[in-house]
């Protein structure tokens, strides 16, 4: 289908890829991956035609089209949505125009015309014409249109609503070769869910860029990274390159420590006899030895970034409680009515729901920077809070260098704990003092997760902590809440985390917040095809089994209770030990008294 042949992508003086070569069959769906930076956005420009490679050359296969996204998305367009979604279905138009045509034949009597309007039809059943309005209200659907919204002209809608019409047009358009980039990046859990499972099924060829790690397992049957300005191709979904990756560099890393020292060994002897007559035939034949050697390189390495959150401080084992709350901003009706909501010590509560529909007003409720119109708000003792906000470049000051916006959200952090987690997350260097208005999404992203490593919390308020990181910087933040002992509210379309982390869900459904114990596989469809979403959701057991980070909670609330009836026992021996000292005491004075008395001494 595609073909990369000595391929040399250079931006500015910046050397992207040098003299790439790489092809791609029929059927396989490759998710390219690297970190920010390393051009997966304009390769897939170059594929696509938009961008000229510095050398080499892209082969495309015969009469191959890539359809792409564009960025305009569908603005301007007086369309309707139905219109828009379906304008490019040329081959359904195509077959539409035959049909007519061999009906006015028919009509008008035309030798022949019948057989020619039952080879249309017949092609029409064939190609699934007939059931071509089915097929475009499921993309619809399933990218999160309601019927109502169908017949909306396009310019009606939010640019994020448009986008969705533009990619539901891509995808009705059925190219031969997708070039996705961030498809998923105005959309909510539900259809990201609806265009994973999608996107697996089509049997279509594409190349995606995502940082959605639910998208890229589910639908990749191969992963391109782009490091060092080379192209790898993996064999599997992105987590099985995640783990594959790491065992071929450290496969890799332990073959070259050995060569190395074999190296050494011989070089060693040379260098000691070589000048010696009595070992000088055995030193020659140590470096023939040695020159025939194919040297193993060592791995080339970008440093795997590291985040350790300190150690939740001790709190309230309620740190924040809702009462019946409304919530809202502005002079306008609340966005969430009747609000009620525990919150735990080591609960991890993940907030679902579609966009506008009010997680982020949740999360400033939770904080105490939204008061609540009705209803209350209860803190308990020692809460102290940490917040990832979802807009990054709006939350830090543009104009401050990374260790200065460190500190600021650290402010008892001394400077070289602001340096050493930056640099543990990949910012080193002349990074590090770059003003924060210069540094990528991604950069922004670690400058917060510093801010969190250097300043302790029992309450983290995270809201889409994964937009802006690569997989492996994902991976690792993961990894980090997952040992967090504190509690966790995270708001996130991100299918993968959710699974990974979360003890609890909360849906927020027309203004309400349902939660339940666990995750379920119907907590990512939309709510009216949701288990329980007839007001029962709040109670529903899970059926489906408790997930693995709800065992933990389970479990670390198990140790919690366990803890709790240990200290009061040592609190009852405390007591018993003090009144035994006591009795020894009085005991000790009793036989200083009765010394001479053998008698009375022997009692006591």
């Amino acid at each position: 289908m595609l073909r990369l042949e000595s391929l040399t992508l250079t931006v500015g003086t910046v050397d992207l890829l040098v003299d790439v070569d790489w092809h791609l069959r029929p059927g396989r769906r490759v998710g390219l991956v690297g970190r920010n930076g390393v051009g997966k956005t304009s390769l897939l420009r170059v594929i696509a035609g938009e961008l000229a490679p510095s050398a080499g050359r892209v082969h495309l296969r015969g009469g191959v089209r890539p359809g792409t996204l564009p960025q305009q998305a569908v603005s301007g367009s007086s369309a309707t949505v139905w219109e828009e979604a379906s304008s490019r279905m040329d081959w359904l138009h195509t077959l539409e125009a035959r049909l007519r045509c061999a009906q006015a034949d028919v009509d008008a009597g035309v030798p022949g015309a019948i057989e020619r309007l039952g080879q249309v039809t017949e092609q029409m059943r064939l190609r699934g014409a007939y059931a071509a309005e089915e097929r475009i209200g499921e993309v619809l659907h399933g990218l999160g249109f309601r019927p109502e919204d169908w017949h909306r002209p396009c310019n009606e809608l939010s640019g994020g609503w448009q986008m969705r019409v533009a990619l539901a047009r891509l995808l009705l358009s059925e190219p031969e070769l997708l070039l996705l980039d961030e498809p998923t990046n105005h959309l909510d859990i539900a259809a990201r869910t609806w265009l994973a499972g999608f996107l697996a099924d089509s049997g279509a060829t594409m190349i995606v860029v995502s940082h959605d790690r639910f998208l890229l397992d589910t639908v990749c049957t191969d992963i391109l990274e782009l490091r060092h300005r080379r192209a790898t191709a993996w064999p599997g979904n992105l987590s099985t390159w995640l783990v594959e990756r790491q065992r071929r560099q450290q496969a890799q890393e332990a073959a070259h420590a050995r060569q190395q020292a074999e190296i050494d060994r011989l070089q060693r002897f040379v260098d000691r006899f070589g000048a010696k007559a009595t070992k000088a035939a055995q030193a020659r034949s140590r470096q023939k030895v040695l020159d025939r050697i194919e040297r193993i390189e060592a791995p080339e390495t970008e440093g795997r970034p590291t985040l350790r959150l300190p150690d939740a401080p001790a709190g309230a084992l309620q740190p924040v409680r809702l009462v019946d709350a409304d919530l809202g901003f502005g002079d306008g009706p609340p966005v969430l009515r009747g609000v009620s909501l525990d919150l735990e010590r080591g609960q991890r509560l993940a907030v679902l729901g579609p966009n506008g529909c009010g997680k982020s007003t949740l999360l400033a409720g939770l904080a105490g920077t939204l008061r609540p119109r009705r209803g209350r708000r209860i803190q308990g003792r020692d809460v102290r809070l940490g917040r990832y906000a979802q807009d990054l470049a709006q939350e830090l000051p543009p104009d401050l260098s990374a260790v200065d916006a460190v500190q600021q959200l650290a402010p008892l952090a001394p400077v070289q704990r602001v340096r050493q987690a930056l640099g543990a997350l990949g910012l080193q260097g002349d990074a590090q003092l770059r003003p924060v208005g210069r540094l990528s999404g991604g950069e922004k992203a670690r400058v917060v997760l510093a801010g969190f490593a250097c300043r302790p919390a029992n309450l983290l308020l995270l809201d889409e902590p994964t937009n802006h990181l690569d997989a492996v910087t994902a991976d690792e933040l993961a990894r980090a809440l997952e040992s967090f002992e504190g509690t966790l509210v995270l708001v996130t379309h991100d299918r993968w985390l959710v699974e990974r982390l979360a003890t609890h869900v909360a849906h927020i459904v027309d203004g309400r917040l349902e939660v339940h114990p666990g995750v379920r596989p119907d907590d990512f469809l939309p709510p009216a095809r949701r288990a329980g979403s007839d007001g029962r959701a709040g109670s529903a057991s899970v059926a489906d089994g408790p997930s693995r980070a709800r065992e933990s909670w389970e479990e670390r609330k198990a140790r919690q209770r366990s803890e709790q009836r240990a200290a009061r026992r040592l609190e009852r021996l405390h007591e018993e030990l003090e009144a035994a000292e006591a009795r020894v005491e009085e005991i000790d004075a009793a036989m200083v008294e009765v010394a001479t008395d053998p008698d009375a001494l022997q009692v006591l």
